[in-house]
């Protein structure tokens, strides 16, 4: 592709990929244009008439105009971007990335930066980033997103810096997969159900100490028996403990608990909702979904709400 065309090769956020020249394109601001048409002037003048100081100010002009449009290449030339996301993403609010310069340059880079995704060709489209070693962090709004993978993202960006002569541009393309979640819609269920209608009770063997002896009975095990206190008062008595806390099931989030005919969206939203409100509980849970059951893990709520994504 010619470096003067308007579409330029995009280049990868990965973190790794470093801006080439062939992923740069160039061409002439109003006053890289003036300049030009200047040098072209002179140059006609200087060949009619035969004036040195012509041609000295043609080649003047033409070195200010070259070496404008290398600066500027410089700008941008091995720049290498990265993008870190934040833990989690919700539908219906802002998706907030934090685009990062990752190539430890330690010269001042000026990028303007085209961050709206629906392009209205106002001097609003366009951000101001200035790269420098202390500050290589960008903010990368975006507007509310819908739940499921985020769509491919491009991003362009244009250098004048630092005479204003030369228009340097470039796009990026940030193709990793993140995963929007459903946005949280509060609602009550009239039944909570469980894994079973039961609920099951033990008893504690914890402590040194029973909660009551009573004399021993044949039918009782031998390590039931309370031998330390055999061993002082020569009595055989049996130990007994307190029953313990009745164990309740982990709690069923299914997508059975909502009537035929609600939408993918709402149930996706509801059943987000009770999953955050039993992960800050802190009660045990189990998502189920057509043909998928998570059940309690370790990183469970980053699987249940990545699968409400994809669902």
């Amino acid at each position: 592709m010619l470096p003067w065309s308007e579409v330029s090769i995009p280049t990868l956020i990965d973190g790794h990929t470093a801006l080439r020249a062939r992923n740069i394109r160039f061409n002439l601001t109003r006053m890289g244009w003036g300049l030009a048409i200047a040098c072209i002037l002179l140059w006609i003048m200087a060949v009619n008439y035969q004036i040195n100081i012509a041609y000295a100010l043609v080649f003047w002009l033409l070195g200010i105009l070259v070496f404008g449009a290398l600066a500027s290449f410089r700008q941008l030339s091995g720049l290498i971007l990265a993008v870190v996301p934040q833990s989690e993403y919700f539908a219906g609010k802002d998706c907030v990335l934090t685009l990062r310069a990752c190539d430890n340059s330690k010269r001042t880079r000026w990028l303007w930066l085209q961050t709206a995704q629906e392009i209205s060709g106002t001097p609003e489209d366009w951000q101001l980033w200035k790269i420098t070693p202390e500050n290589t962090d960008f903010v990368w709004t975006l507007p509310p997103q819908r739940r499921g993978i985020l769509p491919t993202l491009m991003l362009a960006g244009a250098s004048m810096a630092p005479f204003g002569l030369v228009m340097i541009k470039t796009q990026w393309e940030f193709t990793d997969e993140i995963v929007i979640f459903p946005q949280p819609i509060e609602h009550t269920i009239s039944s909570v159900k469980s894994i079973s209608g039961e609920q099951n009770s033990q008893i504690s063997q914890s402590g040194q100490d029973p909660a009551y002896l009573l004399p021993h009975q044949n039918a009782i095990s031998a390590r039931q028996i309370a031998w330390k206190h055999y061993a002082k008062s020569g009595d055989l008595l049996d130990k007994y403990f307190d029953q313990g806390a009745p164990l309740a099931d982990p709690l069923l989030i299914s997508y059975r608990d909502y009537p035929q005919g609600t939408s993918v969206e709402q149930m996706a939203s509801k059943m987000c909702f009770r999953v955050l409100a039993a992960d800050a509980r802190g009660e045990k849970y189990i998502l189920e979904l057509p043909r998928q059951r998570y059940e309690a893990a370790t990183a469970q709520r980053t699987q249940c709400l990545n699968a409400l994504g994809r669902w």
